[in-house]
C-alpha cells in the first residue's frame, strides 16, 4: 500500500499525459473527426490508412523523412565520432573546440532555423558574400528555394545543431577505451585506420547502437526545424511526416487522418528502436 501511494502521482501523470494520448491517437486513426465536438467522431475503419496509401503528398513526405533520417544519422555519427576522436587526442585548443561544438545544443530548433534563414536565405550572409562582395555569382544560390538543395540544407542545419550531442556520447565512450589495446596495435604496426576499424569501433559498438537509435528516432519525428526553416516547401520539397501531420490536423481539421500519420511515425520509430540489439550485437569488452 505504501509503495502504491508513492508511485500514484507519477502513475497518474504518465497515464494522463502519455498513455491516454497514445490510446486516443490509436482510436482516432480509425475515425473521422474535426477536433471540435467529441460527439462528431465517426468510425471509418481503415479508410484513413487506405487514403494514406493513395496520397501522393504523404508518399513524398515519407520519402523525404526517410532521406532525412538516413542522411542525418550517417552524417551525425561520422561527424560525432570524428570530432570525439579529435577532442580525445587533446589537440591544442581542444577545450575551446569541445565548447564550440556543444554550444549549438543550447539553442532551440526554432532559433537554429531562424539563424540558418539569416545565413542561407536569398539575402543571407552566404549569398551576400558570393554575389555582392566576392562577385563569384550573379544570382543567389537557392539553399532554401531550390527543391534539389533545400532538403540537404535542412539536414545540414540538423547536423550542425546535434553533432555535439553525438560527440559527447562518443567522447564518453572513448574515455573507457583501454590504452593497452591501442598501444599494442601501434606496436604491431597497425595504421590509424586499422586501429579505428579493429580496436575503436568494436569497443564502441554498444555506444554506436545507442547513438544510432537516438538519431533514428529523432529523425522520424523531426518537426520544428523543418516547420520554421522551410514550412515543408517549396512545393512540398521538404514536407516530412510531422509537418504533413500538422497541416492535416490544424489547417484542414482532419484529426483522424492526422492520427493515422502519427501511428505511422510511432511504428517507424518503434521499428528503429528494435534495431538496437542487433547493432549492439554480442560484443563483450574484457
Amino acid at each position: 500500500m505504501a509503495g502504491a501511494i508513492f508511485i500514484a502521482p507519477a502513475t497518474a501523470f504518465f497515464g494522463l499525459f502519455l498513455l491516454f494520448p497514445v490510446v486516443a491517437v490509436l482510436g482516432l486513426a480509425f475515425a473521422e473527426w474535426t477536433g471540435f465536438n467529441v460527439h462528431q467522431i465517426h468510425w471509418v475503419g481503415t479508410r484513413n490508412f487506405h487514403q494514406l496509401y493513395h496520397d501522393g503528398v504523404f508518399r513524398s513526405s515519407l520519402l523525404h523523412t526517410l532521406i532525412f533520417v538516413v542522411g542525418s544519422t550517417v552524417i551525425l555519427n561520422v561527424a560525432g565520432l570524428g570530432l570525439a576522436m579529435l577532442v580525445n587526442t587533446r589537440v591544442q585548443g581542444h577545450r575551446f573546440l569541445q565548447l564550440a561544438i556543444v554550444l549549438p545544443l543550447g539553442l532551440s530548433p526554432v532559433l537554429t532555423a531562424i539563424l540558418w534563414q539569416q545565413i542561407l536565405g536569398p539575402y543571407g550572409f552566404i549569398n551576400e558574400l558570393l554575389v555582392d562582395t566576392l562577385h563569384w555569382r550573379t544570382q543567389p544560390i537557392g539553399f532554401l528555394g531550390d527543391p534539389n538543395l533545400v532538403l540537404w540544407t535542412v539536414i545540414a542545419a540538423s547536423v550542425w545543431q546535434y553533432a555535439g550531442y553525438d560527440m559527447l556520447l562518443y567522447y564518453a565512450g572513448l574515455q573507457g577505451l583501454p590504452k593497452d589495446r591501442m598501444e599494442a596495435a601501434e606496436i604491431d604496426g597497425a595504421s590509424a585506420l586499422s586501429r579505428l576499424r579493429y580496436v575503436v569501433i568494436p569497443y564502441l559498438r554498444p555506444v554506436i547502437a545507442i547513438v544510432v537509435v537516438l538519431n533514428l528516432i529523432g529523425g522520424w519525428k523531426v518537426f520544428d526545424l523543418v516547420f520554421v526553416l522551410t514550412g515543408g516547401g517549396p512545393n512540398h520539397a521538404t514536407e516530412v511526416l510531422s509537418t504533413y501531420l500538422y497541416q492535416q490536423a490544424f489547417t484542414f481539421n482532419l484529426m483522424g487522418y492526422a492520427s493515422s500519420i502519427a501511428v505511422v511515425i510511432v511504428v517507424l520509430a518503434t521499428i528503429s528502436a528494435l534495431f538496437r540489439g542487433r547493432l549492439a550485437g554480442d560484443a563483450r569488452v574484457s
